[in-house]
């Protein structure tokens, strides 16, 4: 009774031990489980930042155009350098990003950055009523010969011959002819030109049409004076701004050479410049044809050929036959006969035959009629469910136990 007690306590005892021990088995599990942050929206990163999740915690990056820890961010401001964020004339800031704005006059190149001249002119004649002139910038109407332009700076009037007044030919103003009370005449310029000491001329300045310069302009007592960012330079013509080698490269892949109109870029052998004009690509020679006799490995900027077995390369595309005869007869004992791409050993016609090795020749074994005696013959007659078999030979012969085969009876005198 006593030992049936014990058995139930240590029974109970143990029971207990393994819920104990599972308990903590699943409470180990479930300390040991992940709990994404990013995903439950308990983390605290920054509105302007990236939640990653890692083993047992989480960590905040900004985001790309932002600076801080993840869990402050702050804009980077990328028009505040001396670069101008890479613009050729504004550069406005935004929220994790910047663009690149023009000047009246101009419009953004393909690359965002810069600045391209408009020809006003291409469209409808630039509202101009006879002649239409394009410049950096801006544009111009003028008149033929007869007609002066009317203060609209577009409309042309014809100029009488007589009387001092504006509508004369003689008036001398550049742009705008004023008449004055007293009955004389006073000159204007049109709007971002200004009026020259002789009261007539009028001089161009910054205010209009960027003083006809494709990137900076500043105003000096000589008229507008053009400059270029920093990765380009300035053109014969004053006004243009071309690239130059001297910053990155003029964004060559390889050789970079300064051109009036700016860079000009090229390609080592065995490579090709792409359609923009910057980028070096490798030519496949293994993609035409006949570029090598047999087997074509291409390579960056170069190629390789290999022949087949049997085959040599001359020059470097071509595959020619090796004549193993003539060298050391082929390693063959008697005949040694060329064929394109190998060669075969032979040997003499009769008693002998070519080795395994396909190089010597070894003596033909000769066969003996009758070496071999004859073999038995087994016989099966099918009688109902019985059959019966029974081994017999040819005349002459007896069988023999244990050989399969018969032995041949001669004949005694």
């Amino acid at each position: 009774m006593r030992n049936r007690m014990g058995t139930v306590r240590l029974s109970g005892c143990y029971c207990l031990l393994l819920i104990f021990l599972r308990a903590l088995s699943t409470a180990g599990s479930k300390a040991n489980q992940d709990v994404d942050e990013c995903v439950e929206g308990t983390d605290n990163c920054h509105i302007d930042a990236i939640c990653q999740n890692t083993p047992k915690s989480y960590k905040c990056i900004c985001k790309s155009g932002y600076t801080g820890d993840g869990k402050q961010c702050e804009d980077i401001d990328e028009c505040d350098n001396e670069y101008n964020g890479g613009c050729v004339h504004e550069c406005i800031n935004i929220p994790g990003n910047y663009r690149c704005t023009c000047y009246d006059g101009f419009k953004l190149a393909h690359d965002g950055h810069n600045c391209l001249d408009v020809d006003e002119c291409g469209d409808s004649n630039g509202g101009c009523q006879q002649i239409c002139v394009n410049m950096m910038g801006s544009y111009e109407c003028r008149c033929r010969e007869g007609f002066f332009l009317s203060d609209n700076q577009h409309t042309c009037i014809l100029r009488p011959e007589e009387g001092m007044n504006c509508m004369n030919k003689n008036h001398g103003c550049a742009h705008i002819c004023r008449e004055t009370p007293k009955g004389g005449i006073a000159c204007e310029c049109r709007p971002g030109f200004e009026l020259t000491k002789n009261q007539r001329d009028c001089k161009l300045t910054c205010n209009y049409g960027n003083g006809g310069c494709q990137h900076t302009c500043d105003d000096t007592d000589q008229g507008p004076k053009c400059g270029c960012h920093l990765k380009f330079a300035l053109h014969s013509d004053g006004k243009t701004c071309v690239e130059t080698c001297a910053v990155n490269n003029g964004g060559c892949d390889s050789t970079c050479q300064d051109a009036a109109t700016g860079v000009r870029c090229s390609c080592p052998k065995g490579y090709k410049l792409l359609t923009n004009e910057r980028t070096c690509q490798d030519i496949d020679e293994c993609s035409f044809d006949r570029t090598c006799d047999h087997i074509c490995i291409n390579s960056p900027g170069s190629f390789e050929c290999f022949c087949h077995k049997g085959y040599t390369l001359y020059g470097l595309t071509h595959c020619g036959d090796i004549d193993e005869c003539s060298m050391n007869h082929g390693g063959c004992k008697n005949g040694c006969v060329n064929t394109l791409g190998g060669y075969q050993c032979s040997c003499p016609n009769g008693s002998y035959k070519l080795h395994w090795n396909k190089k010597d020749c070894v003596e033909a074994a000769k066969c003996l009629l009758g070496a071999n005696p004859p073999r038995a013959q087994l016989s099966c007659i099918k009688s109902g469910k019985r059959e019966t078999c029974s081994l017999s030979c040819a005349s002459k012969a007896h069988f023999q136990a244990g050989r399969h085969h018969c032995k041949v009876t001669r004949n005694r005198r």
